[in-house]
């Protein structure tokens, strides 16, 4: 699909724990810039309370404004219960899901960690990070695809 204008991406990201998303916001937000050189306005951010919600939102964003392409940030700390699993489990596959129906690369830095050490790591802008490999990993499949 060759296109005539930039790309629009968005990050969309769970806000649950705060500091730690706006971290990975400015992460992502920095490797697109870096590696798409395209004007800070076609990244669009967007956010929502929790990892659970991210589904939705990226749903209705796919349907309504049809991006070259999305990262889903948030982070998800395992407690007590199997809540950890069920919310992880479900939110990767309906993300995945969502990519396959409306064709559009959806890349994933959300966070699943057993503790609150793993995710300094993951959020440090260094080689771990997250949400820098999901912008970059992004940026790739955009280039697949032909979008770029």
């Amino acid at each position: 699909m060759a296109r005539s204008k930039k790309p629009l991406i968005y990050i969309i990201a769970s806000t649950f724990y705060r500091d730690i998303s706006l971290r990975q916001i400015k992460n992502a937000h920095g490797a697109l810039l870096g590696e798409l050189k395209i004007p800070e306005n076609r990244i669009k951010v967007l956010e929502t309370e929790g990892s659970l919600e991210l589904p939705y939102l990226v749903n209705a964003v796919c349907k309504k404004h049809k991006p070259d392409g999305i990262v889903a940030l948030g982070c998800i700390i395992k407690g007590k219960t199997n809540h950890f699993e069920l919310i992880s489990t479900s939110v990767a596959n309906n993300l995945i899901q969502i990519s396959l129906r409306y064709n559009i690369p959806i890349t994933s830095g959300v966070l699943t960690v057993t503790d609150k050490k793993q995710i300094r790591s993951r959020t440090s802008g260094g080689s771990k990070d997250r949400a820098i490999e999901a912008a970059r990993s992004l940026v790739k499949l955009i280039r697949i695809s032909g979008s770029l």
